[in-house]
C-alpha cells in the first residue's frame, strides 16, 4: 500500500492506494474505499502529473467483492493542473507492442550487461541482461523461448520504469 497526501483546491487528502492487480487499484480517500480500474498510463517522470478518477465508493464495512456497489464521483483535478502536452507513453505501456513478444524494464536502472544480439536463440528463463537498480545487480531473464527481433538497449544505457529493452520474432 502506498499513501498519498495531495491538495486539490487547497483542500488537503491522504489517499491510501493499494494494488489489487496490475490494473486494478483500491484507493481510500478521506474514509471511504473506491475501486479504480486504470485504463491507460503515461510516463510522467517530467511531465505534470494529472490523475482523473472516476470511481464508484462503498463503504469500508462491505467485503472486497471487485464490483463497486454504490456509485460516486471522486475528486477531479482542475483543467488548468493537467497537462496540456501528455508525453508520449512507451510502446509498451500504450499497447502499441505485442506485449507476449517483448520484454520490458522492471524498474528503473542502469542496463550493465546484455547477453543477447538480434537473431539470437534464447530459452525461456535464460539471462538476457543485468540490470543495476538501487546499487543491486539484477538478472533480466527471458520470458519465453524464441528469437530475439531486436534489442532495444545497450549496456550503460539508463532506463524507465517499463521501457522496452527487446522483442521476440512472433511465432
Amino acid at each position: 500500500m502506498r499513501r498519498y497526501t495531495v491538495t486539490v483546491n487547497n483542500n488537503p487528502y491522504e489517499i491510501d492506494v493499494e494494488e489489487v492487480s496490475a490494473s486494478q487499484f483500491q484507493v481510500q480517500i478521506d474514509g471511504k474505499l473506491v475501486d479504480v480500474e486504470l485504463t491507460s498510463q503515461q510516463d510522467a517522470a517530467d511531465a505534470l502529473i494529472a490523475p482523473q478518477i472516476e470511481a464508484s465508493h462503498r463503504s469500508l464495512s462491505d467485503p472486497p467483492t471487485g464490483v463497486g456497489v454504490a456509485v460516486a464521483t471522486a475528486p477531479k483535478v482542475p483543467a488548468a493542473l493537467r497537462s496540456e502536452n501528455p508525453r508520449t507513453p512507451s510502446p509498451a505501456v500504450a499497447g502499441g507492442t505485442d506485449l507476449a513478444y517483448s520484454m520490458s524494464a522492471p524498474m528503473p536502472g542502469v542496463i550493465l550487461d546484455v547477453n543477447v544480439t538480434a537473431g539470437a536463440q534464447v530459452a525461456k528463463g535464460d539471462v538476457v541482461m543485468v540490470l543495476e537498480a538501487m546499487k543491486m545487480k539484477n538478472e533480466l531473464h527471458a520470458s519465453r523461448t524464441g528469437v530475439i527481433e531486436d534489442v532495444l538497449v545497450a549496456s550503460g544505457e539508463q532506463v524507465k520504469y517499463g521501457q522496452l529493452l527487446l522483442r521476440f520474432v512472433k511465432d
